[in-house]
């Protein structure tokens, strides 16, 4: 890939709505840090997954195509298109997650080191859901199935808070579910890495589809 055909595809992409959640993700941080708020370890984590949901949103609008005639003539599929997409956003995206893990202790009352390690992998479970949602309703609506898994990703990131303690996602991080909660996490990963990738090997442009 040359740089002109590189510099095709990241003008094509719609990276505002990212921007902008990138922006709020902190934004949801910085406030009770700003505040003084003096928050417990379940609280910290809670506040901290709601930034990460919002720093999420925006990546739900990163494979819409709205310059699809543009990106069709392009020297290389469609699938790949969307390939170089998913892998650019992951820059930004872990930049903010590594901002976001280090703003989250400053949240934090306790004197006690904040355990952070565990939490490295859940925006990723999520963000693998959010693009296989993305690619399967693109496909259906002329590359563009933001809407629907950014809707996908707030449905995804609530159900977990109203599953029974024994099974729960959103746990103190030192509790005595704490390691459990972090199998459930990358058991949700894979699937959702699984998911992705079947969407990735069926996704055909629209016209395509419409011929086929």
């Amino acid at each position: 890939m040359n740089a002109d055909v590189l510099a095709t595809i990241v003008r094509t992409t719609r990276t505002g709505p990212l921007v902008c959640s990138v922006a709020l993700s902190v934004l949801v941080l910085l406030v009770p840090i700003v505040l003084g708020a003096e928050l417990d370890f379940l609280d910290a984590t809670l506040t901290l997954h709601l930034a990460m949901v919002a720093m999420l949103i925006g990546t739900a609008f990163v494979l819409d195509d709205p310059a699809q005639t543009l990106t069709e003539v392009l020297p290389f599929s469609a699938r790949y298109v969307r390939a170089v997409r998913m892998a650019l956003t992951l820059v930004p995206v872990t930049a903010c997650w590594a901002v976001l893990l280090w703003l989250a202790p400053m949240t934090v009352t306790s004197a006690a080191a904040y355990p952070r390690t565990g939490l490295v992998v859940e925006p990723y479970a999520f963000l693998a859901w959010t693009w296989a949602c993305a690619g399967s309703a693109g496909a259906r609506r002329a590359g563009r199935g933001s809407t629907l898994a950014a809707l996908a990703l707030l449905v995804l990131s609530v159900l977990p808070a109203l599953l029974p303690d024994s099974v729960a996602f959103y746990v103190s991080p030192g509790a005595p579910a704490y390691e459990e909660s972090r199998l459930r996490w990358a058991a949700l990963l894979v699937a959702g890495l699984v998911a992705l990738l079947l969407v990735v090997v069926d996704w055909r442009p629209a016209a395509v589809r419409r011929t086929g």
